[in-house]
């Protein structure tokens, strides 16, 4: 699969499943277009619980809503955009 991503001078924005479900990745992406920011790429993506937990290992034992964010971010499809 070809991509767009550069991997350079960029961040990752993840776009949480619960806006993603209520519809409001739109509204997310303009504010970050209207902003000033360009979107190099952008895919949609389930990852499990055994992954997230992966993911975000450096937070745990840091963020006391460790457990819950890794059961919130594997709860559905979220948005990745490589931000510029």
């Amino acid at each position: 699969m070809q991509t767009t991503a550069v991997f350079n001078n960029c961040s990752l924005l993840l776009i949480k499943p619960h806006i993603v479900k209520e519809g409001l990745a739109g509204q997310v992406i303009d504010l970050i277009l209207e902003a000033g920011f360009e979107i190099s790429a952008m895919e949609m993506f389930n990852l499990s619980r055994p992954v997230m937990e992966e993911f975000l290992d450096v937070y745990k034992g840091v963020l006391p809503e460790y457990l819950p964010l890794i059961e919130h971010m594997s709860s559905g499809p979220m948005i990745a955009l490589e931000v510029r």
